[in-house]
């Protein structure tokens, strides 16, 4: 709750009253509601749950809920459902008295939801308790409709029924039970009961011998044996003295039928006579059924003298709480079932959706009478009044009762049948079904010997005519009118008792003919007649039948004077002020009412009768038409209904379906037609009653139900039914033609004056009537099977397309019906033959389906040319021409394209419905011919053109049956149709609004007749529905193709091209059939010839372009020798039957098409599938230039396409493939060139054919701007390195045929981009730079925001000071006269004129004497002040092109750049790396690709500071940047860059500019072959800086090493790129060339050779070797460097080892200690090594020098190295001994078979010797071991490890576990291994042998992990030899040479 107040408002807030809660709240609050009355019935407080759901049900929102209206009320109709349901649960437990409360909320509930079978199942089982059984019937029936296998209702339905007693449905129900279970028990049961075929005599048979038994059913009353004793007391063995009868039910047929079974047998002649007791005079008691109490009840309180008196004769039982329904009787249930069809069920099961609605709610809202939509029903007799009230079930049964009463003291059957007749005249009761019964009891009682009044004979009188008229028997009709005689002379007997004298002579008073009944109206009818007043409906009614009696007769005359007697009371009636002048029949099943108007139609027709006999035939031949309309007309149109009962025609019984009054309305109908002029009105309205005629004939839905047939014998009433529902068929299809008769013969405006509107509402009427009839006869067609349904007769798919088209045209007739309204009828029939799934089924007579939809098409397409038309009047003030070529740039008007519409032919079949044909006016035929030459005004084409386009306008039209369109008649009554809402006063959102709704209709239409799916590609919220029937879109025939052309071909034409794309599915499904020309056409294809001539000479034609007679020119070129005549004659020859199709459906294909390959996947154009696209595209409007040559938008778009296909070829070609690749792909350079020449080519003659200025000048720019494409020098022709464009001859063509296109350009307007480029032209044909900065000025000027004429004349002034002289006055004198800063330019000129002050301060006086040399300098001084003033001028102007919102303008950054670095000042090299750098760093990467395509598209920005002179130019992008040239930017600025980066010698961005470069995935494809480049300036900037560390101190070699370790990975990572380093022209000089490279990179080993940097040899040495095992990835240099790093880590091995090997001697405790351990001191042996180091130095492919060097610096150590036995290492040493010994290992593995330096020598001896230091090899013992380095190697850093040798096998074995176990550990710096892996030898002959000498020793092997590194022993003298080796000086390693010698000798 809340309230509203204003703020300021103190005084009414005591006042404040809240405001209702909203509907959701409401909601909410039901919801909580019933969850709480939920929970209290969980609870079992029955009585707060009743309280709270009958709350909920009380509420008005729960109330009101409607079921009609699901949609918005569905949970509020849920919600409802679930309170009843369980409303009803809580009354079942409050006990039986409660019973009824629950019934009705369960029979509320089934209304609401009629699908749960659980609800059906609880109604019912409490309707058998509450003993409704009828009630329980229905309910199990409708459950098992929900669901059909549901056994509670099954079982409970046969129980149910037997205690009904129907025995048929019991045996039904029984053997659905049994299909389902075949061993139910009791459906057995019953089943063989009912069937029994040997009943016993005298007992009960099959249904009377059940009794209904079900568990969860109660039978309150089950049925009885009639003789059964009711009361329990004993039976009276007394005679009775009447006769009692026990009625089934409370009901007038129960007591006739009693009496009949009394009566029947005494009728009998042959009958003995009965006991007296059965007799007819034997007072009978009858008895009322139990559930009468209650009413017997309400019948004393009334009539309290009659209550004792039926005390005994009628049962008091207690009646039941709930009124049940009248149970039907076992034997009409019988014959109702026997009758049904076989195969259908018992009941049709109920569907979601009534037909007859759907029409209604469809077609209901379109009805008009002139005002609006009126409801047409024929059915007068449903209206009801006092005089005649049907019975309900409740008032016949009172009246029954009280009847019995009343009649208790009867004398019998024959007594109480008279009171019984008596009564039910009075009562005027309805027993419609069973008048034969009464009719039957009169028979029997007619002679009883009391009169009858005259109501009660004139009442069975009404009987007898009544049965007579629906018999179908003449010969019964016959018995049926003397049983009328009968009763109508006991009138008479008894009126003329009474009245004697009256009587006579009435028929004279009172003859009047029909055209007296006016006057006759005016006097007094009957003055004397105070008789027949006294009863005038009773006379009314005498008189009626006798007249019906005498035209039976066949005596007219007389009845004429008895009608005439009726219509003269009706008359007097009416004068009297009584009741309406109708008289109610409730009692006659066919002629329910009486009325004036029936009885001046009948005596109308009899007259109509005569003169059809005598005067017609003689007028229809002397062609009185118009004599004949007023004679007939007023007779037959008077009526208003429709009355069966005359109209058959007496004379002629076999003529068959004619009556006279349809024969009549023939020949009014044809008169009307042939008069002069056509009596429009009258024929209308004929149709209106003869339709109106035959539909009521046909029984339809909403007629009258007089349902009266002629009497032909031996035909039922069905097949009469079907007859004359196909008559009105009939007629519905002739109203159809006669609406395109009246339309085409007259003018809109005449039509609707001379028409009734009420006409055209009746007939919309009857049509509405006549579809719901047969859509029902649809529905009632269904199969016996639930959801099944069977398809729809043909012939009433064609009548439902018929009723549905005529009721359109009927709309049609008046021109004062909206726009609107006929586009949404329009779309409500559409949807409503979609409901029957046949909105594309043909019409009558038709064999082409859709006939509906052609017409709505064309009907929608003429409605909006109409709109269109209405807005177009009042936008412009006179008629516009059609221009039928659509337009790029002028969206084509739709009202003018519409106007095509006027010109659809029939198909090529012939099989166009009547109803399309449409007859062409005048002024359509002059707009398509305007249409067909619009495009020719050039006189030197007119023949051509006419030859080429002109068409004969044909139409088939149907004089008979053509139907136009209100729209499609003249442009005048365009005018005068229009009307409210046709687009005048429309506003401009109403209009939209209807656009939006006859294009949605339009896309409906196409999609379900053509499977054209309109919004395929749009992004409608609103998608088609696709129907039943809708078709797929699938021609199988040209002819069929054909068709389907004519109909889109006038939308297509007015399609924009958003319109076109709708159209695609389809005109693709027509190309299938054409998918090129005939070969005929294609045999002499121009247009191929023209684009791609060799011989044409394109400059010529340039040079002519633009001038007079340039289109006869081309048109030579195209059609040389008048060949356009011959081919477009033969192309048009009326033979080709596809004309229209050749000529329109490429170029609409083409339009429809996305033909830009731009949207395609990028590099789309580069592969086969791209080249196929554009060529297919291409090949659209080649076909259509061969039918169109002087279609201007076909050449301009094959122009375009071809420009395109050049465009995406370049730029896509520039990103992903490299000059080199793309120069060996042979086909895009040629792809390329040919399509530059089609796309220049198809421009000339686009240019030819240009008729504005505007547009000559537009092709002039494209033919210029495609000239000038072909010579920039841009990727991926050229790569701006040394593949630069040729400027030959074709080049300096290009440059002029370029500049003349912009010049006439810039003739036709003055665009700064012409004059621009004209400049940039001059500029390249090397004019005058004064002619080029001119042009840059011009363009300037024109436009002085853009900054492209702006950068280009600074960068072109700066370009021409570069290329100058500083002494070329004349140079300076143009760049200062287009200066940026004035003051600049006035003070360059003053110095170049010798005035100015400056010019006086520089040129001081020269002495006497001096010499011309001194004058000479100050010339120079003088100039280069001004050339130094200009060229920062020129930087300053180009510096303001990089300022604001343009830093991004890469090119002005890029020609600022290289100012700085051509001028070459202080400063200037790291301002241009600083300017270029903007477009190659950002604030994450000190190099990245940080350039963006310039876009013209977004503005670029204003600057926000001034330049240097104060000026504040504002400059913004106006060019866009191609793809290509941006990449070419990209590459250029790259290589200048780094250029820059290898002058300033900056390694750190150089390396990230080549690490950047490789990994770039953007421009990796482009950039591939900058690679070297960048690689080759970043190893020459690294050479630069290794020699300037060389040259500087010793304090610089740790740089030096760091350089030269990034050059040899530069050389692992790029070996192969090094000779093509060398090579590239960038880098061609004596100084860099391949032998210095690699002299680096040999340097950098010597270095590491020097220092003895054994891992770090390891690891290049790895690298190298894995490069080896890849061929891609090695070559022949890359082997040599890897002998050369294999034999340094020899040596480093060994000098490293030489280091440590002790050389001093222990203690003999310490070797005894050692000896000892192993435990085998006698056979150990120890290794000795000797090394010989003048072998060491040797090596034939090394550089002597370096050995040299080395031998110098390490010889002194090694040398020592002489018979040393090799012992453990000391503590210190530990670590690089397991350093060595995994660097030896890994180097024993890896060169094992290079060629290695020698000069080492390895020794066992024994053990005593171990106390020697040095050991002599002549000694006894000592063995000399042969093995390769690497294995010595192995051997000694084992030894120096372990103090003692192994096997060499075993060393190796050690090894690898040691490796093993620290990978497995992880890690760990020392290798460990189990001394048990180390076996022991003997001797020479020891066991363990290999192919070398085996190692023996007896010491077993210690572990590292057992070393203890901190032992305290004395230092070895080791050390003293590192002290000796360290201070060698560092210079001597870095003044290597570079070596050239070391590959001299290689």
């Amino acid at each position: 709750m809340f309230s509203i107040s204003a703020i300021n408002d103190s005084d009414s807030r005591k006042q404040w009253q809240p405001l209702a809660p909203t509907k959701e709240a409401q909601e909410y609050q039901l919801s909580q509601l019933y969850h709480d009355g939920l929970l209290r019935l969980q609870a079992k407080d029955y009585g707060k749950a009743r309280k709270l759901l009958e709350s909920v049900l009380k509420d008005p929102l729960v109330s009101n809920a409607q079921v009609e209206n699901s949609a918005s009320d569905g949970h509020l109709l849920q919600l409802r459902f679930l309170a009843l349901k369980n409303l009803a649960t809580v009354f079942l437990q409050q006990g039986p008295s409660y019973y009824e409360n629950a019934l009705h909320c369960y029979l509320q509930a089934v209304e609401i939801d009629n699908k749960d079978s659980v609800v059906w199942n609880q109604l019912g089982t409490l309707a058998c308790s509450m003993g409704s059984l009828s009630i329980s019937r229905w309910a199990f029936e409708q459950g098992l409709v929900c669901s059909p296998n549901n056994w509670n209702c099954m079982e409970k339905l046969l129980e149910v029924l037997i205690a009904i007693g129907d025995e048929v449905a019991c045996l039904s129900v029984a053997e659905l039970i049994l299909t389902h279970w075949p061993s139910h028990s009791r459906a057995l049961h019953v089943k063989s009961t009912i069937e029994d075929s040997e009943p016993i005599p005298f007992t009960p048979r099959g249904i009377d011998k059940l009794e209904p038994i079900h568990s969860r059913l109660k039978f309150p009353e089950k049925r009885k044996a009639v003789d059964d004793d009711l009361d329990g007391t004993p039976a009276s063995k007394k005679r009775k003295q009447n006769i009692e009868i026990q009625l089934s039910e409370t009901s007038w047929i129960a007591v006739i039928g009693e009496l009949l079974e009394i009566l029947r047998p005494l009728s009998m002649p042959d009958c003995e006579p009965e006991r007296n007791y059965r007799s007819g005079d034997v007072t009978l008691a009858i008895n009322l059924p139990s559930s009468a109490a209650k009413l017997t009840g309400s019948c004393e309180t009334k009539d309290n003298t009659n209550g004792t008196n039926n005390h005994n004769s009628i049962n008091e039982k207690v009646g039941m709480v709930f009124e049940e329904q009248p149970q039907e009787r076992r034997s009409s249930r019988l014959e109702r079932l026997r009758s049904r069809k076989p195969g259908k069920e018992e009941a049709d099961f109920p569907t979601n959706k009534d037909p007859a609605q759907v029409v209604k709610q469809f077609l209901g809202p379109y009805l008009m009478d002139g005002t609006g939509p009126i409801n047409c029903n024929y059915n007068t007799d449903s209206s009801h009044s006092a005089e005649a009230v049907a019975d309900s079930p409740d008032t016949e049964s009172t009246d029954v009762i009280e009847f019995l009463q009343n009649s208790s003291n009867n004398f019998g059957a024959y007594h109480l049948g008279h009171l019984l007749l008596e009564k039910i005249a009075s009562k005027t009761i309805l027993c419609h079904d069973n008048i034969a019964k009464f009719l039957e009891l009169e028979k029997m009682i007619r002679n009883w010997g009391q009169e009858r009044t005259p109501e009660c004979s004139l009442f069975l009188s009404e009987l007898y005519y009544d049965i007579g008229l629906q018999s179908f028997e003449k010969s019964a009709m016959g018995s049926f009118t003397s049983e009328v005689s009968y009763h109508l002379c006991k009138i008479i007997e008894s009126t003329a008792l009474e009245y004697p004298f009256q009587i006579a002579g009435m028929d004279e008073k009172n003859n009047y003919g029909v055209e007296n009944l006016s006057e006759h109206n005016k006097q007094s009818p009957m003055d004397n007649s105070s008789w027949l007043r006294s009863k005038q409906c009773f006379w009314i009614r005498f008189f009626w039948l006798s007249a019906h009696l005498s035209i039976l007769e066949g005596d007219k005359a007389k009845a004429q004077k008895e009608l005439s007697v009726v219509y003269s009371l009706f008359v007097d009636k009416e004068k009297m002020n009584d009741s309406p002048g109708s008289v109610f029949l409730p009692h006659c099943k066919v002629i329910k009412e009486l009325t004036a108007d029936r009885v001046i139609h009948e005596m109308s027709l009899i007259e109509v009768d005569s003169l059809l006999k005598k005067s017609v035939p003689e007028m229809l031949e002397k062609d009185m038409h118009d004599k004949c309309i007023d004679l007939l007309a007023p007779l037959l149109l008077s009526a208003k209904d429709v009355h069966f009962d005359v109209l058959h025609d007496w004379g002629n019984e076999g003529k068959g379906f004619n009556t006279i009054e349809l024969a009549a309305l023939d020949v009014l109908i044809k008169s009307s037609e042939l008069a002069e002029p056509m009596n429009v009105g009258v024929y209308l309205d004929c149709h209106r009653r003869k339709l109106q005629t035959l539909v009521t004939r046909a029984g339809m839905e909403n007629s009258s139900p007089e349902v009266v047939l002629p009497f032909y014998e031996n035909q039922s009433k069905e097949s009469l039914l079907k007859q004359w529902g196909h008559l009105a068929a009939e007629e519905v299809k002739s109203i159809s033609q006669s609406i395109s008769k009246v339309k085409s013969i007259n003018n809109p405006d005449e039509v609707s004056k001379s028409i009734p509107l009420s006409i055209i509402g009746d007939i919309q009427s009857l049509l509405l009537t006549f579809i719901c009839n047969v859509a029902n006869s649809c529905l009632a067609k269904k199969s016996s099977e639930l959801g099944v349904q069977e398809s729809i007769e043909q012939t009433e798919q064609c009548y439902l397309v018929e009723a549905a088209i005529a009721f359109c045209k009927l709309q049609h007739l008046n021109s004062n019906v909206p726009i609107k309204s006929q586009a949404e009828l329009v779309v409500a029939v559409h949807d409503m033959l979609a409901e029957f799934g046949i909105c594309c089924a043909h019409g009558s007579g038709e064999e082409q389906e859709g006939t509906f939809l052609k017409l709505a098409i064309k009907h929608l397409l003429a409605l909006d040319m109409k709109l269109k038309s209405s807005i177009q009047s009042v936008n412009k003030g006179q008629d516009t021409k059609f221009d039928h070529q659509i337009s790029k740039e002028d969206n084509i008007k739709m009202p003018e394209s519409l106007s095509q519409h006027a010109q659809l032919t029939a198909s090529s079949s012939g099989s166009q419905s009547n109803v399309l044909d449409v007859e062409v006016s005048d002024i359509a035929k002059d707009i398509a011919s305007s249409i067909e030459n619009a495009a020719f005004e050039n006189s030197s084409t007119e023949k051509i053109s006419s030859d080429l386009d002109k068409e004969e306008m044909k139409a088939n039209c149907d004089s008979n049956t053509g139907y136009v369109p209100d729209s499609m008649c003249s442009n005048e009554e365009i005018e005068n149709n229009q009307s409210i809402g046709s687009g005048n006063e429309l506003s401009e959102d109403e209009r939209e609004e209807l656009e939006l709704i006859i294009d949605n209709a339009l896309d409906q239409c196409f999609y379900c007749l053509y499977g054209l799916n309109l919004r395929y590609d749009s992004s409608s919220e609103e998608d088609l529905v696709k129907h039943k029937n809708t078709s797929q879109g699938d021609y199988h025939t040209k002819e069929q193709c054909a068709d389907v052309f004519q109909y889109i071909l006038p939308y297509a034409k007015a399609s924009s091209k958003t319109g076109l794309h709708k159209l695609r599915r389809v005109l693709r499904a027509i190309r299938k059939h054409f998918p090129q020309p005939p070969d005929d056409v294609l045999a002499g294809n121009v247009i191929d010839k023209f684009l791609d001539n060799p011989e044409l000479c394109e400059d010529k034609l340039s040079e002519e372009a633009g001038l007079e007679g340039f289109l006869d020119t081309m048109m030579k070129i195209i059609y040389p020798e008048n060949e356009p005549v011959k081919q477009c004659t033969s192309s048009l020859d009326s033979s080709n039957p596809y004309q229209e199709v050749y000529r329109n459906l490429y170029y609409f294909l083409a339009q429809s098409e996305e033909m830009s390959a731009t949207d395609k996947w990028a590099g789309f154009v580069l592969t086969k599938e791209g080249e196929d696209f554009v060529e297919n595209n291409a090949n659209l409007f080649k076909y259509d230039l061969l039918y169109n040559p002087l279609r201007v938008e076909s050449w301009q778009r094959l122009a375009n396409l071809f420009d395109e296909e050049v465009d995406l070829l370049l730029n896509d070609g520039s990103k992903q493939i490299n000059v080199l690749g793309w120069r060996k792909n042979a086909a895009l350079p040629q792809r390329v060139e040919i399509s530059r020449r089609r796309s220049r080519r198809c421009l000339l003659m686009t240019l030819a054919l240009a008729k504005t200025a505007i547009q000559q000048g537009e092709i002039h720019e494209l033919l210029a701007l495609v000239y000038y494409d072909g010579l920039q020098n841009v990727v991926p022709f050229y790569d701006q390195r040394s593949v630069v464009p040729l400027k030959d001859a074709a080049w300096k063509i290009f440059c002029h045929n370029s500049m003349n296109h912009f010049k006439k350009a810039f003739k036709h307007k003055e665009d700064w981009s012409h004059a621009f480029y004209v400049g940039k032209l001059c500029e390249k044909l090397g004019y005058s730079h004064d002619v080029s900065f001119s042009y840059y000025a011009q363009a300037i000027a024109l436009n002085p925001s853009a900054v492209d004429p702006f950068y280009r004349m600074h960068a072109s002034r700066l370009k021409l000071l570069c290329k100058c002289e500083k002494q070329n006055e004349e140079a300076l004198k143009v760049v200062a006269a287009h200066s940026f800063d004035e003051s600049t330019k006035d003070t360059v000129t003053s110095i170049l004129n010798g005035i100015g002050g400056e010019n006086s301060d520089a040129l001081t006086p020269i002495e006497v004497g001096a010499c011309n040399s001194d004058s000479d300098a100050v010339g120079l001084q003088k100039f280069g002040r001004a050339w130094n003033l200009l060229y920062s001028d020129c930087l300053s102007a180009l510096e303001t092109c990089v300022e604001g919102d343009l830093k991004h303008f890469h090119k002005a950054r890029y020609i600022l750049a290289q100012g700085f670095h051509r001028r070459g000042g202080h400063g200037d090299l790291e301002r241009a790396k600083e300017e270029l750098s903007f477009c190659f760093k950002s604030s994450r990467s000190s190099f990245t690709i940080n350039m963006w395509e310039i876009d013209s598209m977004v503005k670029k920005g204003r600057r926000k500071t001034p330049g240097p002179s104060g000026n504040r130019r504002s400059l913004e992008v106006n060019l866009a940047e191609s793809s290509r040239k941006f990449i070419t930017c990209i590459r250029k600025y790259i290589l200048f860059y780094l250029k820059l980066l290898e002058d300033i010698g900056d390694v750190p961005i150089l390396e990230r500019a080549y690490t950047s470069l490789r990994a770039d995935k953007r421009f990796i494809l482009c950039l591939e072959d900058l690679m070297p480049v960048a690689l080759g300036r970043y190893i020459m900037t690294l050479i630069k800086s290794v020699r300037q560390a060389g040259s500087v101190s010793s304090t610089t070699s740790d740089n030096a090493e760091h350089l030269l370790e990034k050059l040899f990975n530069l050389f692992l990572d790029q070996v192969n790129l090094w000779s093509d380093i060398c090579n590239l022209p960038e880098f061609k000089s004596p100084e860099f060339t391949e032998s210095t490279l690699y002299g680096y990179l040999y340097q950098y080993i010597l270095l590491l050779e020097s220092n003895i940097k054994v891992e770090t040899l390891e690891v290049i040495n790895e690298k190298i070797r894995k490069r080896l095992k890849n061929p891609k990835l090695s070559n022949s240099n890359c082997a040599k460097v890897y002998r050369h790093v294999s034999a340094a880590w020899c040596r480093s091995l060994v000098i490293n080892m030489g280091l440590i090997t002790p050389l001093h001697s222990r203690r003999s405790t310490d070797i005894h200690g050692l000896s000892s351990s192993g435990g085998c001191l006698e056979t150990e042996q120890l290794l000795c090594v000797d090394l010989q180091s003048e072998e060491l130095w040797c090596s034939a492919f090394e550089d002597p020098n370096h050995l040299k060097i080395l031998e110098t610096k390490w010889n002194p150590s090694l040398s020592k190295i002489k018979n040393v036995i090799v012992k453990r290492v000391s503590d210190e040493d530990l670590e690089t001994a397991t350093m060595l010994l995994r660097s030896a290992y890994n180097f024993y593995k890896d060169t094992s078979c290079a060629l290695l330096p020698s000069g080492i020598n390895l020794y066992m001896v024994p053990a005593q010797l171990a106390t020697e230091t040095y050991i002599q090899p002549g000694i006894d013992g000592v063995d000399i071991l042969d093995m390769n380095t690497s294995r010595k190697l192995l051997l000694w850093a084992y030894s120096l490890l372990h103090g003692h040798c192994a096997n060499v096998s075993n060393v190796i074995k050690y090894c690898e576990e040691n490796i093993k176990s620290k990978m497995k550990k992880g890690g760990g710096s020392a290798p460990s291994t189990n001394a048990q892996n180390v076996t022991t030898g003997g001797g020479k002959d020891g066991t363990i042998r290999t192919t070398e000498p085996e190692v023996q020793s007896t010491v077993g092997t210690t572990p590292l992990a057992e070393i203890h590194v901190s032992s305290n022993k004395a230092v070895p003298e080791t050390e003293s030899i590192q002290k000796e080796v360290s201070g060698l000086g560092e210079n001597q390693s870095a003044q290597i040479p570079a070596g050239d010698a070391f590959f001299d000798k290689q």
